[in-house]
């Protein structure tokens, strides 16, 4: 079957509204041609308004030579095959030729259904005249200008960077023996080792700091509210008693110290003589002797009383009928 490009790329309708543009829109037939082809970038894409260039000059020499729509949108169909295959495929200018003259030849001779007889011989010389002088001169211009730029970059290196230069080496007075190197490597795997318990045991330490932590969080946890109000309770009872208890020694200490002074005060010194001037005393009588507690006191006598305060409110937890 002919590849027939009739009515392909144009209507009769489009070739008439590209002659005789409508005013009030503000197209011309360039804009109007842009748009049936998809070219509307032709303004700011370079290629495109060359694409646009080529029609306009077809359907140009078109209308010089006065053909009909039919013959014009065949001439257009086939100069935008030939344009569109020659940059797509990049063919030399005897393959594009040869490609343009078997599309010609097959709009030229009535043998349906291999070719139509759409251009006479008259015209079909025309348009090969015209393809040559115009199309096919400008034909290495048209490649160069759809051809891919390719940037080059190019580096110069020198023979003396290539050449790998060795590295300095030691001389032979600072060299070891293999004694001496053996030790190293021992100090060194050694000092590894070291760091290397060190680091376990400082991680353990950390993992039972952790476990402990979590052991007393969770038994303060399950102790209920009642044993921890009944130990409270029992605490602040044995705080007091102790108190009771260290006031009454203190105050019996008191008392002892008050009547050895008073003695020593009656003369019950050596000789008769108490040792002391008329009118003074070392205590003011009605005064009292307090003695503070030191704190590793006040430690055990903390300790005592919770230790007895925990078994008290075990026993009474023991004791307690169930509820």
């Amino acid at each position: 079957m002919a590849r027939n490009l009739l009515w392909k790329d144009l209507t009769s309708q489009q070739l008439e509204s590209i002659r005789h543009p409508h005013p009030k829109k503000g197209l011309t037939g360039r804009d109007l041609l842009a748009k049936y082809n998809g070219l509307t970038d032709y303004q700011q894409n370079r290629k495109t308004a060359i694409h646009l260039d080529v029609y306009i000059n077809a359907l140009q020499f078109g209308e010089e030579q006065k053909l009909s729509d039919d013959k014009l949108s065949g001439l257009f169909s086939i100069v935008k095959t030939v344009h569109h295959r020659s940059i797509d495929e990049a063919l030399t200018m005897e393959r594009s030729f040869l490609l343009f003259k078997e599309l010609l030849l097959m709009h030229s001779v009535q043998r349906p259904p291999y070719s139509l007889g759409l251009f006479t011989y008259a015209e079909m010389r025309k348009i090969m005249e015209w393809m040559l002088d115009s199309y096919y001169r400008h034909y290495r211009l048209y490649q160069y200008s759809y051809t891919n730029r390719i940037t080059l970059s190019a580096t110069y290196s020198s023979p003396s960077d290539i050449v790998e230069i060795p590295p300095e080496l030691p001389p032979l007075v600072k060299a070891l023996t293999q004694a001496e190197h053996d030790a190293m490597l021992t100090a060194e795997e050694r000092k590894r080792e070291q760091e290397a318990a060190a680091a376990a045991a400082a991680a353990a330490e950390a993992a039972e700091a952790e476990r402990q932590a979590k052991l007393r969080e969770e038994y303060e946890a399950a102790i209920p509210d009642e044993i921890k109000d009944r130990v409270a309770a029992a605490l602040e009872q044995e705080l007091a008693r102790l108190q009771r208890v260290m006031e009454e020694q203190f105050a019996a200490q008191q008392a002892d110290l008050l009547a050895k002074i008073a003695a020593l005060e009656s003369g019950g010194g050596p000789g008769g003589k108490s040792g002391l001037t008329p009118g003074s005393s070392l205590i003011t009588p009605g005064a009292s002797v307090q003695r503070p507690m030191s704190s590793s006191s006040q430690s055990q006598a903390k300790h005592a009383a919770a230790t007895a305060a925990v078994a008290a409110a075990a026993a009474a937890s023991t004791a307690a009928p169930p509820s």
